[in-house]
This record gives structure tokens, C-alpha cells and sequence, in this order.
């Protein structure tokens, strides 16, 4: 019998394992649709008032629109150029960085160090907890308006308290002398989120192995010492969740400056986030503002995205 006139019928385990994978793939499908069915509500939720108004506002930042107008005038790049040449929307970036560095310095190493403090008490740790953070939970609001009377130039408390330790020459306006308005919004963001760093910290020593410490005791080390050589290295993940905390927070400030200040005086103390909000509703210039913060957004994810891949690159 010649070879081409052989039939070769389909092996049977070959069928079976398309069965087989028939079910798999109708098993998987199903997982997937479950899966998919948790996320859902979430995920349109995210879509919806998330992803939707950002794609909006790269659209309308391509625009001339004043938020009331029945058509808009595409202009192209002519908002960014704008953005670009616009000496108060540079000089509120600039104080965007300015806060973000101020930030850095005042919430970082001194919220650690005060966790580290906490952590050692034998008593009233729970007391100490909740006193530090519950500043947390008060609305910025609220913290707004207690520090504008904290640093009122008459009655406020840190002016009654300099003038009664004969210090009175460094009374000042703080909220309304340039050179020490956005130090003094930072110190009242600083102490609305101690609390909220400082429980992210009192995590992470939790998890740091105490025979590091056993060990640096017996080898001599002071308190200074291992702080920095062990306690310090040992939260390095906390410390990115912080770093990343601090710098989107700082970046995104809005409530602390409007409540306070609205931006003065003369600009001082205005950021990105004000000036927007400024030209979107007081100067009608909706797709104006669109582009200011579609440009805010673009430098928060990249330092974000910049920030985690030098931390990984890192580890």
C-alpha cells in the first residue's frame, strides 16, 4: 500500500488534550469575569472622576474657552506658550519647589527622629500617639483658620509670647511679610501631617530586627550612631512612601494657601494650584487654567516616576 493513500486518523490523547484545554481556557475565562466583576465598580468609579476629567482638561487646555461661551477656539500650543512667558505662573512654580524643599527638610528626618522618641517610652506611648496625630484628623479648614489667628501680628500667640520674653523686635507679620510667608505655611502643612508620617514610621521600626540593636550595644555604638547606621538604613522603604508623600502633597497644595493667604501678598506665597484656580474662576480663563494644570500634573508624575526608578535602580 503506498504511502499517500494512508489515512492517519486523529489520535485520541491529542483530542482529549483539546478537551482539556477547551475546559482550562472556560475555567480561566470565568476567573477572569469574577475578578473583573470586584473590580468593576471601582474601576468605572476611577474611570468617571479620574481618568475622564484629566483627558478633559488636556483637551480644553488645547482650546480657548472661558467656561460659558457654546464654541470653542482651538489654539493649539498657544496656552502653554502663554504659561511659559506668564511671570506669575513661574513665580508660583518656583514656590511650589520652594515648599516642597522646606518640606523635605522640616517633615523627613525630624518626624523620624520623634517617632524613634515615641517608640522607646515605657509609658504614655499611646498618649503621645494620638496628641501627635491629632492634628491629622482635623480638616484643613480648620487647621487654616487656627494658625491665621496663631500668627496674627497683634493678638496671635508666637507675637504675645516674643513680646513677653523681651523678643518683641522679632514680631512680625507672618502671613503678610514676603520673606517669611511661605516658611510660615509650611510649618502650620508640617504639623497638619506629623502625625500622618509619624504613624508610617512607628510601622517600620516595628519590623526592624531588635539584635541589630543587641549587637551595636555590645560593639560600643551610641545612640547617634545607630540611628544613623541602622535605623535610618533599615526603613529606607518607609522613607520612600514618606519622600514620595511629601513631595505630591507639596506639589498639590491648595487648601493651606487659600484658606490663609489666597496667594499674598503680591504672589508670595502663590502656587501653581491657586493660580489655576484663580484662572479658571475669577478670570474665566477655563482652558488657560487647563493648561496650568495639566503642566502641574505632567511634573508630578515624572518626579514620581523619576523618584521610584532611582529608588529601585537603587535597590
Amino acid at each position: 500500500m503506498s504511502t499517500s493513500n494512508m489515512v492517519v486518523n486523529p489520535s485520541p490523547v491529542s483530542g482529549a488534550n483539546k478537551v482539556a484545554y477547551k475546559g482550562k481556557s472556560k475555567r480561566s475565562f470565568k476567573r477572569m469575569l469574577v475578578v473583573f466583576s470586584f473590580l468593576a465598580p471601582a474601576l468605572i468609579l476611577y474611570i468617571l472622576f479620574m481618568l475622564y476629567p484629566m483627558a478633559d482638561a488636556v483637551r480644553l487646555s488645547f482650546f480657548d474657552w472661558d467656561g460659558a461661551a457654546p464654541a470653542m477656539n482651538f489654539v493649539g500650543g498657544d496656552n502653554y506658550t502663554q504659561l511659559a512667558q506668564d511671570p506669575i505662573f513661574i513665580k508660583s512654580l518656583v514656590n511650589n519647589f520652594y515648599w516642597v524643599l522646606l518640606s523635605l527638610l522640616l517633615m523627613i528626618l525630624p518626624t523620624l527622629a520623634l517617632s524613634v522618641l515615641i517608640g522607646k517610652l515605657k509609658r504614655g506611648k499611646m498618649f503621645f500617639r494620638a496628641g501627635f496625630y491629632l492634628p491629622s484628623v482635623l480638616s484643613l479648614a480648620v487647621i487654616g483658620v487656627l494658625w491665621s489667628k496663631i500668627y496674627d501680628p497683634n493678638y496671635g500667640a508666637i507675637n504675645v509670647f516674643l513680646r513677653q520674653v523681651g523678643l518683641g523686635a522679632l514680631a512680625q507679620n507672618w502671613l503678610g511679610e514676603p520673606s517669611v510667608v511661605i516658611p510660615a505655611l509650611v510649618v502650620t502643612s508640617t504639623w497638619a501631617f506629623y502625625g500622618t508620617y509619624m504613624v508610617l514610621f512607628l510601622a517600620g521600626l516595628q519590623n526592624i530586627d531588635q539584635s541589630m540593636y543587641e549587637a551595636a550595644d555590645i560593639d560600643g555604638a551610641g545612640p547617634i550612631r545607630k540611628f544613623w547606621n541602622i535605623t535610618v538604613p533599615s526603613l529606607r522603604n518607609t522613607m520612600n512612601v514618606v519622600v514620595s508623600m511629601v513631595v505630591i502633597h507639596a506639589l498639590k497644595g491648595f487648601g493651606l494657601v487659600w484658606i490663609m493667604t489666597q496667594g499674598g501678598p503680591f504672589y508670595k506665597s502663590e502656587v501653581v494650584a491657586t493660580y489655576v484656580y484663580k484662572a479658571a474662576f475669577s478670570m474665566n480663563k477655563v482652558s488657560y487654567a487647563s493648561a496650568g494644570s495639566v503642566v502641574l500634573g505632567i511634573i508630578v508624575i515624572g518626579l514620581t516616576i523619576a523618584f521610584n526608578y532611582w529608588r529601585d535602580k537603587g535597590e
